[in-house]
């Protein structure tokens, strides 16, 4: 029932999405058209432009039209390629789907790691590196980190390759880049919520049964601490979804980012729409994923 509801929930949003995305063409400084077809074109190939375009349709018409696109995606074609748009995504989604959820994966599981090592070496050595290293994670933006990948693990060692997607080893690079701002953040919530529950009196009874410290965070106290840090994941996720025009730009990925990159240096509209059209999708499906994730992990919210 809960999964139900949040689709129906979903779908206002995505028609909402729909609708700004559609009038994105109509709120460009300038004639669409004219910037399609460049400062040399004459009259007549401008007017052929936005017949093809659909501009000189009324607005109702070109929002079916708009509609009909995903509905039935082969009727949604490039501007400049002529190709379907659903081919053109398809073609790249995979690249940008394995750097996004590679590196969610990653963050997760470095963020626990250094949340848990930080909450139990509290106010030590350990916990002032693991400090200093999600302040600089937070800090430093995606561009700045990928080039620092490069230059070290690429240039210097020569041990990952800089750019492209042809084999596993170049998503190593891109993933690490994109995961260290979540894994950061991961890190941070964990600690905080596990220092919150260190004194709660159901881990002192844990305890009292002879386990470990290791074993009373990681089967009692963690699995409280992933709720606040997997309720984020859905935001990072759709960040790392817009983040992936600069991964894919500086890692030199044929993603759908660097799609979307192409598409408006060459004023390819309906690429333009279609692409973040589907940006806001996989961001709808991910906070659900999440949503459920949270219900399944808090005892309370299954009962509620």
């Amino acid at each position: 029932m809960f999964v139900v509801k949040r689709l129906l929930a979903s779908i206002p949003t995505l028609f909402i999405v729909s609708l700004l995305v559609f009038w994105f063409i109509d709120l460009i400084p300038g004639d669409p058209a004219r910037i399609q077809a460049g400062p040399m074109a004459t009259t007549e190939e401008v007017e052929v432009i936005r017949d093809r375009m659909g501009l000189n349709e009324p607005a109702l018409d070109r929002y079916a039209n708009f509609l009909t696109g995903i509905v039935n995606p082969q009727t949604a074609v490039s501007l400049r390629t002529g190709r379907p748009i659903s081919t053109e995504i398809g073609e790249r989604l995979p690249n940008t789907l394995i750097v996004a959820i590679g590196g969610l994966i990653v963050g997760l599981v470095l963020g626990a790691i250094g949340g848990v090592a930080s909450a139990l070496k509290q106010g030590g050595w350990v916990d002032t590196i693991i400090s200093l290293f999600t302040l600089a994670g937070i800090s430093m933006p995606i561009y700045w980190l990928g080039l620092l990948c490069i230059w070290l693990f690429a240039v210097r060692l020569g041990w990952l390759p800089a750019a492209g997607a042809s084999t596993p080893a170049h998503f190593v690079l891109p993933i690490l880049a994109v995961a260290t701002r979540p894994a950061a953040m991961f890190s941070r919530l964990v600690t905080a919520s596990l220092l919150e529950v260190m004194g709660k009196d159901y881990l002192d009874t844990a305890r009292s049964k002879g386990l470990s410290e290791m074993q009373v965070i990681l089967r009692h106290a963690l699995r409280n601490s992933l709720i606040a840090a997997i309720s984020v994941a859905g935001v990072q996720f759709g960040a790392m979804l817009g983040g992936s025009v600069i991964t894919e730009t500086v890692f030199g990925i044929p993603g759908v980012g660097r799609l979307l990159v192409d598409a408006v240096s060459r004023a390819d509209y309906p690429v333009i729409q279609y692409a973040i059209l589907m940006f806001a999708f996989f961001f709808v499906v991910i906070n659900l994923v999440t949503d459920i994730l949270t219900q399944w992990l808090d005892p309370r919210a299954r009962t509620a």
